[in-house]
């Protein structure tokens, strides 16, 4: 939710780094060719082969489950009988209907997280079908999150299937309400009692790495007048006028762009004001997303957003409202970039041949969740797509495959760590 504020905000820049586990920020990556081309994983990747089509008729058939935000029941049973089906060692649905297989390993072994949302953000979309056109699958939420829990089942089937034996304990988790604020993911290690060591999230676009918590600000700016008929209207506070003051100063505000570290950005997407032609608004507004991976800076923003709101109010004549949001902040984790697990992620994506990797810390994914609490934590990508988030979603078939033979190669990778 947003809050209510007047002119005031204060925010706090937090960088986490005592409870991440040392090993994983070691300078080492985990992967070798050795892995890769070892008999055991051979296997896997065989096994995936064999099952192509089935893979494809299940995706298809999980996405035409709708699944909105607050709307998983459908998909949470289906995903929790998958779970069981595979023989994962404790399966259940939780208190906030995230669905939780456990793979037990040693009790030395890591406890890591790997996470695929079963929300899309299409509330009013009811009946979907899939549409196969050669390598590409269309329908809203093929892509965004759907190739994801399909990557995550089959992971699990492969390794089952060849006879992995963890030493580190997996836990995979079919979350909810992902969209509406990674609700799922929140509640979860917010209960959980154990010490979990890093998190993966299974999610955006495949080659995208972010090993940072991109913080999210901006709001919505108000102001209000008395109105008044046109032939009245001389000398009259117009609202309007001070949204288009406000606007001009809020995009002269400088923005940092040439340092990854305060990288920062923002959008005035929507102004609405007045409701006839032929008189003074009384009220008008506009909203404003501001997004960066630096808190300071996201803090120094929404002040200089205040001071100029304010500024504007008192030259025009009219009451301003400021509603800014402080809840989704930037996290960083000191040495994230060079860890051992974001470099394991970028040399099995070299290996693979995954084109356009990009690796920084502008991440909105549940691997956020898991950075704010200062465990280390990235996204793996779900396949090539387009038209995220539009009833024209797209998701190519082959980028599906080589992003699930990521997940197998990091699980296989990840193993070195115990």
């Amino acid at each position: 939710m947003i809050k209510k504020h007047t002119f005031s905000l204060i925010l706090v820049f937090v960088f986490l780094s005592s409870t991440v586990n040392p090993d994983l920020l070691t300078e080492e990556s985990l992967f070798s060719r050795k892995i890769a081309q070892s008999g055991f994983v051979q296997k896997l990747f065989s096994y995936i082969k064999e099952n192509e089509e089935t893979i494809i008729q299940e995706w298809i058939r999980l996405t035409e489950i709708p699944s909105p935000s607050g709307h998983e029941k459908e998909r949470a049973q289906y995903m929790r009988d998958q779970f069981e089906e595979a023989d994962l060692d404790k399966v259940f649905i939780d208190e906030a209907s995230n669905v939780v297989g456990i793979w037990e390993g040693l009790e030395k072994g890591k406890r890591i997280i790997l996470s695929a949302h079963m929300d899309t953000v299409f509330q009013d979309v009811w009946d979907i079908k899939v549409q196969r056109e050669g390598n590409v699958l269309k329908a809203p939420g093929v892509g965004d999150d759907t190739a994801s829990l399909i990557n995550m089942l089959w992971s699990i089937r492969a390794l089952k299937k060849t006879g992995f034996r963890p030493k580190n304990t997996y836990y995979f988790l079919a979350t909810v309400g992902e969209e509406s604020g990674f609700v799922g993911m929140r509640a979860f290690l917010d209960r959980t009692q154990e010490n979990i060591d890093s998190v993966i999230a299974l999610d955006g676009d495949l080659g995208k790495v972010h090993y940072g918590a991109l913080g999210f600000g901006g709001g919505r700016i108000i102001f209000r007048g008395p109105g008044a008929h046109t032939l009245l209207s001389r000398g009259v506070p117009n609202p309007n006028l001070a949204v288009a003051r406000a606007i001009e100063r809020v995009y002269q505000i400088d923005l940092q762009d040439s340092q990854m570290e305060k990288w920062t950005i923002l959008n005035i997407g929507v102004i609405h004001g007045g409701k006839v032609s032929n008189a003074v608004s009384q009220e008008s507004s506009f909203t404003i997303d501001l997004r960066s991976v630096n808190q300071e800076e996201i803090e120094r923003v929404q002040n200089e957003i205040r001071r100029i709101s304010q500024e504007v109010a008192l030259e025009t004549g009219v009451k301003g409202e400021v509603l800014l949001n402080d809840r989704a902040r930037a996290y960083q984790i000191p040495g994230a970039k060079d860890s051992s697990l974001v470099k394991t992620v970028t040399d099995i994506l070299e290996y693979l041949g995954v084109k356009d990797i990009e690796v920084d810390p502008l991440g909105s994914t549940e691997a956020n969740v898991g950075i704010e609490r200062g465990i280390l934590s990235v996204n793996l990508g779900r396949t090539y797509g387009r038209y995220k988030h539009s009833l024209r979603e797209e998701a190519d078939i082959d980028g599906m495959f080589l992003a699930l033979k990521q997940i197998i190669l990091l699980v296989c990778s990840l193993e070195r760590t115990s």
